[in-house]
């Protein structure tokens, strides 16, 4: 079972590997904005958390539809647990206090994680090609850099993060015009694309700690 449209069986499209490469770019445009936007004042942790809260309950109503789509199934009693327990968290109420705001962070991370895990193991299982976890690293990030900034007077963008996040945008260019030149890729080539990929997330949580 494959996600992509293939020429024959050993070739991948191109079209999707753009996807890929777009996907990653809009993760590390909507980073940097939000270091930006909190560095400059314009939001305040609290705020920020909810307003991301309300972004990654349509990204993972996008997610579980993109996923059931390259199943061609129904989704797996204990993948929509997982699914189930990261919605229940993104209910929950806007924290008050720093001890409120740790706990929410470290429940969300802990639950998105645990979907994030169980998406890779059935889609590995199912031998099914693609790449799902965009939505998901974008929130992962996002949430570090509240955690960060919550109960910081002063967020100030430094020149480590600066400098690691154009290292990281030249890197996703690269793979970017890379895959708009391809016409095919080797399906064996796929887990290549992956690795770059989850290398490139690597990198946006390094410059994260730089901040």
């Amino acid at each position: 079972m494959t996600l992509f449209m293939e020429t024959n069986e050993t070739k991948i499209k191109t079209p999707l590997l753009e996807k890929m490469a777009e996907g990653l770019l809009l993760a590390q445009q909507e980073i940097d904005e939000l270091a930006l936007q909190l560095s400059l004042g314009k939001s305040e942790a609290k705020e920020k958390l909810e307003e991301v809260k309300k972004e990654f309950v349509r990204g993972i109503s996008n997610l579980k539809k993109s996923v059931q789509s390259a199943l061609d199934q129904p989704i797996p009693l204990v993948l929509k647990m997982k699914f189930e327990a990261v919605e229940l968290q993104l209910q929950v109420g806007k924290v008050q206090s720093k001890e409120s705001f740790d706990s929410q962070i470290k429940t969300l991370i802990a639950a998105t994680i645990a979907l994030e895990e169980e998406i890779k193991s059935l889609l590995h299982k199912m031998e099914v090609k693609g790449y799902f976890g965009h939505e998901i690293e974008k929130f992962l990030l996002k949430l570090e850099i509240l955690r960060l900034k919550f109960g910081i007077k002063k967020f100030e963008i430094k020149e480590g993060f600066r400098s690691e996040m154009a290292t990281v945008r030249k890197s996703i260019e690269s793979l970017r015009k890379n895959a708009k030149k391809l016409k095919a890729l080797p399906a064996a080539a796929y887990d290549d694309i992956k690795t770059e990929i989850s290398s490139n997330y690597k990198s946006l949580r390094n410059a994260i700690k730089k901040l």
